[in-house]
């Protein structure tokens, strides 16, 4: 008997953390008094982590944007940068382990204290997976114990061939389209999507395409916006990959930064940095061994549970959402800022019901300054699994105005991560030993109990299969309650 090794990225586990970060803001004396606020924006991200055993840690920043409409009416802004940092303790975390995690904004309050002074308070949501990278040991080539009958499952899988992760940045001028040069940003956008890899010797080709998006303002008050796609490439050294290998590779913001250049350019500078991590798994198919008897010895053996992740993607839905939205005083729309949440589940039969809001921030021209108009639009969408763990995109993303109201037309997709993960059993050990029968019978009826299968009889009384098919002409391995057999010893 042979020992065989399968690798694994092993989710070892999830933690869902809510971060509370507070700070005051004081208006810059190039700045005026601050009368209302007409909206805050926030973009968080995570810059720094570190694993060790039972503890892990995060350090981050909000970028934020505190819109508002001064004491001269013109529509002003404050940028600010609120740092937080945070703990997760648990026993399983080991030094080295990798995360996935997901952000999300949960609630953001802002507070004039005075006409030079606010108070931000913004709540973060942040929902982390924990990975491991663990060779497990199991035993193969069980065929060469003679007289020993088996049973056997094919699995397909993807197992770890290797990962690995590097640093990059993005630095790039954004033209914009007014012939005024840029006063302020009052928000900016990043998304990162169109993820390619294309696999070459020892290395990992990730490709992606950036959009950013800039509503600023020039120095005469006009509120403008400007949009770039930009392309970015990097080669991840990868050992041991081939043609015949699939990647995923995941880009974590670590840090950003907008800023007007000089005048006379007319453009924007952005640099935001970026951690690439990628993983190359291989599909294979092997038989394991779930449970197995001797027939003229004793086999005793020891198995371990573990969770794969299968080949097979999870089966994804689009929902599409349409609504218009009342918008008064509206003369142009400038843009529409989107999250999807969801809110609430519901078993129903086999499946369960998701209900969902998509939350939008309409930015807008009132003729005179900024407005803002927050809208929640609800959605509902049936799924066959019972899952927190729940990828959502917005695939499709059209909004139109019409008089005053604004049309919003969205394709979501939702995606469940729990379908890919199967339980399997590997053996670990086998003992063997001798048997002797000193039953005198050669035949036995058995009646089907309720349960019963044509493995679990035909291993308590020591026989094979396929002699209970044969003696008892069945076509299959099919039995029922009740059904009499014949057990030929």
């Amino acid at each position: 008997m042979e020992k065989n090794t399968i690798s694994m990225n092993k989710k070892i586990a999830q933690k869902v953390k809510t971060v509370e970060v507070k700070g005051d803001i004081i208006v810059p004396d190039t700045k005026p008094d601050i009368v209302n606020i007409i909206n805050t924006n926030s973009n968080p991200y995570i810059y720094k982590e570190e694993c060790l055993d039972g503890k892990y840690r995060f350090d981050g920043n909000i970028d934020t944007h505190i819109i508002y409409l001064s004491d001269n009416g013109e529509t002003k802004c404050i940028k600010t940068t609120l740092d937080f940092m945070d703990f997760i303790e648990d026993t399983n975390l080991e030094e080295q382990m990798h995360t996935k995690y997901k952000i999300e904004i949960a609630s953001v309050e802002t507070k004039i204290l005075n006409e030079r002074k606010i108070s931000v308070t913004i709540h973060l949501k942040i929902c982390f997976h924990f990975f491991a990278c663990k060779n497990i040991e199991y035993l193969d080539n069980l065929n060469t114990l003679a007289g020993v009958e088996k049973l056997q499952e094919s699995v397909d899988m993807n197992t770890l061939v290797c990962q690995n992760q590097m640093k990059t940045s993005l630095k790039e001028d954004i033209n914009i389209e007014q012939m005024e040069p840029v006063a302020e940003i009052l928000k900016s956008d990043v998304c990162v999507s169109n993820l390619e890899n294309k696999i070459s010797y020892n290395k990992v080709l990730s490709k992606a395409d950036v959009t950013i998006k800039i509503l600023y303002i020039t120095e005469s008050s006009q509120i403008a916006m400007t949009q770039a796609t930009i392309p970015v490439m990097n080669f991840i050294d990868m050992e041991k990959v081939t043609d015949e290998d699939t990647c995923h590779t995941d880009y974590k913001i670590r840090n950003m930064l907008f800023k007007p250049n000089a005048k006379e350019m007319k453009s924007i500078n952005c640099q935001i940095d970026f951690e690439v991590s990628c993983e190359v798994y291989k599909s294979r198919t092997i038989e394991l061994v779930q449970d197995m008897y001797g027939i003229d010895k004793n086999i005793t053996f020891n198995q371990k549970t573990i969770q794969i992740q299968t080949k097979g993607e999870s089966e994804k839905q689009v929902v599409n959402v349409s609504e218009n939205v009342l918008v008064e005083d509206i003369r142009s729309l400038y843009d529409v800022d989107c999250k999807v949440n969801i809110t609430n589940k519901t078993p129903s039969g086999n499946s369960v019901n998701y209900e969902g809001e998509v939350c939008g921030d309409i930015y807008y021209d009132t003729g005179n300054n900024l407005g803002v108009k927050s809208a929640k639009i609800p959605f509902m969408v049936k799924l066959d699994c019972d899952t927190d763990d729940i990828e959502i995109d917005l695939v499709r993303k059209n909004f139109k105005l019409n008089n005053e109201e604004v049309a919003c037309d969205l394709d979501i997709e939702i995606k469940p991560n729990a379908t890919n993960q199967k339980t399997i059993r590997l053996i670990e050990d086998v003992q063997e030993e001798e048997y002797t029968d000193d039953s005198d019978y050669a035949m036995i009826v058995y009646f089907v109990k309720e349960g019963d299968t044509i493995w679990n009889i035909a291993r308590d009384f020591r026989v094979t299969m396929d002699s209970i098919i044969q003696t008892n002409h069945l076509q299959d391995t099919k039995i029922h309650t009740g059904e009499k057999l014949y057990i030929m010893k």
